[in-house]
């Protein structure tokens, strides 16, 4: 089994959460809602796309078979352009992004512990490329959707799920005989998967802060360029530099805590994130451009890391241990991200990622307490 397939997969899988976005102030219009519930919609989806990661990280360390990768991918893809394209309302949207996201679900937790088997010694650099997969398709996803809702406006984005149907199709071909990772646990509630509970709150702290600042700055910038009277397409270019020159962090980032180890790359990402959050926000002319992709290059360092970070807790249970790292500590940044987004409503974007800026910094003492990686 090749790792590029599951690093394409990863691509299109990760695309499909993050089309809706760019989009958000044709979404607000359409179905009339405020920036504060644009700011739960992050929230909400985490239910699903987060929360029910380490369950189905737990599902995937039993049994293993290629339903998550291949099933995921294709309810993820179809559920989430057919939201796009057809919801008359917030309510039908936020189910819509509630189904959706059980298909992103089960998608990561076995698909990345296949990966950390195949990587071997480099697990560090290894991690990365199929992160850069899923960093890629975050980077089109924004110009994905506003291309296609230029051209065939919003009922014909239910084109987007093409792409994501035929990789499934692929996936399911590619992944024959089914395959498991390597490591089985016959019992979760072992010595060791409680002496990773033990040390685990510190990771969940500095994930959940990382997330933050990533869908905050997501879900924001666009209604910040939206108030400004700039385009559509530009703010759509904007998330698609944090994200392109983010995946060349992650990369950079995973190949440099191999290394040295992960807690620099934690330090040195909070401290930059901040510093490239707020000078983005007032930034002028070619600086708007330069400041966003370092403030990617930055936030998205960590990305491998933290889930190499998350497995060496639970080294027995590596599905189970990406969905904690990826399920629990994203969850708890989405659910803050509608606290930013009540923020935004009764102050300004301004001000809320000013705040979301300032926050990251709180990342650092537990990032020094990490257990040795």
């Amino acid at each position: 089994m090749e790792n590029r397939f599951f690093t394409f997969a990863h691509f299109l899988n990760d695309s499909y959460p993050n089309l809706y976005p760019a989009l958000l102030p044709i979404l607000m219009v359409a179905m009339h809602f405020s920036v504060a519930l644009a700011g739960l919609l992050s929230s909400i989806a985490a239910l699903t796309t987060q929360l029910l990661q380490p369950v189905m990280g737990l599902w995937a360390d039993r049994v293993g078979t290629r339903y998550f990768v291949v099933g995921g991918l294709m309810v993820g893809s179809i559920v989430s352009a057919a939201a796009l394209a057809f919801s008359p309302s917030y309510a039908i949207f936020v189910m819509a992004l509630l189904v959706a996201g059980l298909g992103n679900a089960a998608f990561h937790p076995h698909a990345s512990a296949l990966v950390g088997e195949l990587a071997k010694s480099r697990k560090g650099l290894g991690m990365s490329f199929f992160m850069i997969g899923g960093n890629f398709g975050r980077a089109l996803a924004p110009i994905a959707a506003t291309t296609a809702f230029l051209y065939w406006g919003r009922h014909g984005l239910w084109i987007l799920a093409i792409p994501g149907v035929v990789m499934a199709g692929v996936m399911w071909w590619v992944m024959r005989p089914a395959p498991r990772p390597q490591s089985r646990a016959v019992h979760i509630w072992t010595p060791a998967f409680r002496q990773g509970l033990k040390h685990s709150g510190n990771l969940l702290v500095v994930v959940m802060l990382r997330n933050l600042a990533s869908m905050a700055t997501v879900t924001l910038v666009p209604i910040l360029w939206h108030s400004l009277h700039r385009s559509l397409s530009e703010a759509a270019a904007l998330l698609s530099v944090l994200f392109i020159v983010g995946s060349l962090g992650n990369m950079t980032g995973g190949a440099i805590s191999d290394r040295i180890g992960a807690k620099p790359v934690l330090i040195g990402s909070a401290v930059a994130s901040t510093i490239f959050l707020l000078w983005f926000l007032h930034a002028q002319g070619i600086w708007i451009w330069i400041t966003i992709g370092l403030l990617g290059f930055a936030l998205y360092s960590t990305g491998s890391v933290v889930m190499v970070a998350g497995q060496s807790l639970f080294p027995d249970n590596k599905g189970m241990a990406s969905g904690l790292t990826l399920g629990v500590g994203n969850t708890l940044g989405a659910l803050a991200v509608g606290v930013i987004g009540i923020l935004a409503k009764h102050t300004s974007t301004e001000i809320a990622l000013n705040t979301t800026a300032l926050l990251l910094l709180l990342s650092i003492p537990f990032s020094i307490r990490l257990r040795a990686i």
